[in-house]
């Protein structure tokens, strides 16, 4: 009886250690969400080069079909290291309090100032026209958990007593800016909500009308999951070195979200700000 005891302990001293070590050398993984025309991939694989070389340790990248779908991977522990939109981030933060927020890109102020939610629409007058003839209009938005196209329009016109998804004769999800702008001018959407730079960049339609635009909208910080072998509070630390370290990591970011403008560094996030946003979505 003795002599098991003794076989029990020594092999628990056996496998613990090697349970442990293999923790420690688990792939951290940083993932995103995918976007048309974007390559999200090559946007954040400097991002995971640097995280590898500053904490010496195995790193992978993913991509995710939606930022709701990097959400749900970050919940399962799927995901260590994520760059979210602002939905995701609130989505994450609300419901996963624990959760690690990251620096964000520190984006110029008159960049900052343009990125806004608009809705543009054809055959629509004013906002007091979308009231009154929403149940004969067809709305597009970009997708369900985009920011610009997505919940900040949508808490707009709650405010306006316009549920989305009621009010209207249909509602469906472009997929990306450019495109719900493009129903409207084709005529296969009577309003659209919209990224406000992607507006303002397009020819001008004398048939289409801005009927709002919104506030500046905050980009979404990174963020990170803690757990065994995943330094959150490390990875902060390194993130606010970045832009001395390596300013590929920022350069990239940049390629894959045309929101961080010029930003040439990550800076502490602004959370009193976030939170604000946080009551807007469902």
């Amino acid at each position: 009886m003795v002599l098991r005891c003794i076989l029990v302990v020594l092999l628990a001293c056996l496998v613990l250690p090697a349970t442990a070590q293999d923790e420690e050398r688990k792939p951290w993984v940083v993932a995103t969400y995918a976007y048309p025309q974007r390559d999200r991939i090559a946007a954040i694989q400097p991002l995971a080069d640097y995280l590898a070389k500053r904490g010496g340790h195995p790193v992978q990248v993913r991509l995710f079909p939606s930022p709701t779908a990097l959400v749900e991977a970050l919940r399962d522990g799927q995901v260590d290291v994520a760059v979210p939109n602002l939905h995701a981030y609130l989505q994450m933060r609300r419901w996963h309090q624990h959760m690690t927020t990251l620096p964000v890109p520190q984006v110029p102020l008159a960049q900052a100032d343009r990125y806004r939610a608009v809705l543009v629409a054809r055959g629509v007058s004013s906002l007091d026209a979308l009231e009154r003839d929403a149940a004969r209009l067809r709305l597009v938005l970009v997708g369900r958990d985009s920011a610009s196209g997505g919940f900040v329009p949508v808490h707009h016109l709650r405010a306006l007593g316009l549920e989305a998804e009621a009010a209207f004769a249909s509602l469906r999800y472009a997929g990306s800016h450019a495109a719900a702008l493009q129903a409207v001018v084709e005529g296969e959407a009577d309003v659209a909500a919209l990224a406000a730079d992607v507006y303002d960049a397009s020819p001008k339609q004398q048939a289409i009308v801005e009927l709002w635009r919104s506030d500046p909208i905050p980009p979404g910080p990174l963020l990170c999951r803690p757990a065994p072998g995943v330094p959150c509070q490390a990875i902060t630390a390194w993130l606010l070195e970045a832009h001395l370290r390596d300013p590929a990591v920022m350069a990239s970011l940049r390629a894959g979200w045309p929101e961080f403008g010029d930003a040439e560094r990550l800076v502490p996030a602004d959370i009193a700000r976030l939170s604000s946003q946080a009551t807007r979505i469902d």
